[in-house]
């Protein structure tokens, strides 16, 4: 039963992908942004607590009221250790490859000076270098999984030729691999901000 509503939602999520490219419109749009990271359950002797970083990258969008967002960003994220050591945070660098579905909420002749938009999507990242800073953390680079798959979720504005999206990311495997006998996965809660360019 799970199997079929996880296939029905995957069908219906890519005809929507595939109707949103018919007459299509594309507007690239690159982007910097800040975000808070966290892992959902601590592991051994060491509490978790949220951090900043930033990312940056660029999309692709394609479609008018109902459209597709590729697009591909460096991500790095500091997660913050509560210990009896004085321990850094821990620093966390991905690559992160999103495809999302999105809704524009007004007609394409309000569009092109102000509109609101609702989208969500998977992401995969792909960690390019995990830093626990020194020692004293039970976890090292060897125990976080190469790979993670991620459920995104988010709000944009758009006014004139900038935007601003603010979004919510959540894991939907453990981040850590299973010799650490830890289900923790990360979140991320992002802002962005960039130009788009439409053509």
């Amino acid at each position: 039963m799970k199997n079929n509503l996880i296939f029905s939602f995957t069908m219906a999520f890519f005809m929507l992908l595939s109707f949103s490219t018919i007459n299509a419109q594309f507007s690239l749009k690159p982007y910097v942004g800040i975000n808070s990271t966290t892992l959902t359950n601590d592991l051994q002797d060491d509490e978790f607590k949220s951090g900043i970083g930033y990312q940056f990258g660029i999309d692709l969008l394609i479609g008018r009221r109902i459209y597709i967002q590729p697009g591909l960003y460096y991500e790095l994220s500091n997660v913050g250790v509560i210990s009896s050591e004085d321990i850094p945070d821990l620093k966390i660098s991905r690559l992160n490859v999103p495809v999302f579905l999105g809704f524009k909420m007004f007609a394409e002749d309000v569009d092109k000076f102000f509109d609101i938009r609702i989208f969500t999507g998977p992401s995969a990242s792909f960690v390019t270098n995990f830093d626990s800073g020194k020692d004293g953390l039970a976890v090292s680079g060897d125990n976080v999984r190469n790979f993670n798959l991620a459920w995104n979720a988010g709000l944009g504005i758009d006014i004139f030729m900038f935007f601003v999206d603010v979004a919510y990311k959540w894991d939907v495997n453990d981040f850590f691999r299973n010799e650490m006998n830890s289900d923790a996965s990360q979140n991320v809660f992002f802002v962005n901000a960039g130009l788009r360019f439409n053509f």
